[in-house]
């Protein structure tokens, strides 16, 4: 058989609703040795295409005790969420934020911080994925 019609666009511009997720680290040394977490920004990226933000996953080697390891990502200065992201105590799971802002486009700063760590024992080795669309 023979195929006939138009020939669409072939940039991949037709192409939406793709994972474009991002992976971030924290509380590691330069050969990924896990070391404790402080207080700062561990990465910040330039995004490169336009889409959303859907959610989060991650997991961290040592658990905190006596307060959560709390995480942050800032668009352009500003975080995306009205709740944070957090590790509760003495547990190694995530517990998802709140996403308020959830769009980004091409040039859009992404950082990410964490912002508490842990009181009697300060976690180590946090692996974070932010679940993005485009």
């Amino acid at each position: 058989s023979k195929l006939t019609g138009a020939l669409g666009v072939l940039d991949g511009s037709a192409l939406t609703n793709l994972a474009y997720d991002v992976a971030l680290t924290a509380g590691y040394n330069e050969f990924m040795v896990k070391e404790n977490l402080a207080v700062a920004t561990y990465g910040e990226l330039i995004m490169a295409r336009v889409g959303t933000f859907v959610g989060e996953a991650g997991y961290v080697d040592t658990v905190a005790t006596g307060a959560n390891i709390v995480v942050d990502i800032l668009k352009n200065g500003t975080t995306i969420y009205s709740t944070t992201p957090s590790f509760s105590v003495s547990t190694a799971t995530l517990t998802p934020g709140t996403i308020s802002v959830t769009a980004f486009v091409s040039g859009d700063r992404i950082t990410f911080k964490v912002i508490q760590v842990g009181s009697s024992v300060t976690g180590q080795g946090v692996r974070f994925t932010l679940k993005c669309k485009v």
